[in-house]
């Protein structure tokens, strides 16, 4: 509990939780994220679904530290779409 969660390690918890529903469209946005990524999956679903845009329209840091912020954003996004 006293670990920092990067980006992609909270996308990737929400995407479980939702049990891992295949994104609609393989066209990724992030230069960032590759294919071979455990969170690719998770962040193009967060992206089409409105939960993230990333940080910028490039670019998602995925191994960024998540802040409380970012994560309260995500939930409430995530339950309210």
């Amino acid at each position: 509990p006293m670990q920092t969660c990067t980006r992609g390690q909270v996308v990737s918890f929400l995407w479980r939780a939702a049990g891992e529903p295949a994104p609609q469209s393989t066209a990724n946005p992030f230069t960032d994220v590759k294919d071979s990524a455990f969170y690719y999956k998770a962040v193009l679903w967060a992206g089409e679904n409105g939960i993230t845009a990333g940080m910028s329209p490039t670019e998602f840091a995925p191994g960024l530290a998540c802040t409380r912020g970012q994560i309260v954003c995500f939930i409430y996004r995530n339950y309210n779409k």
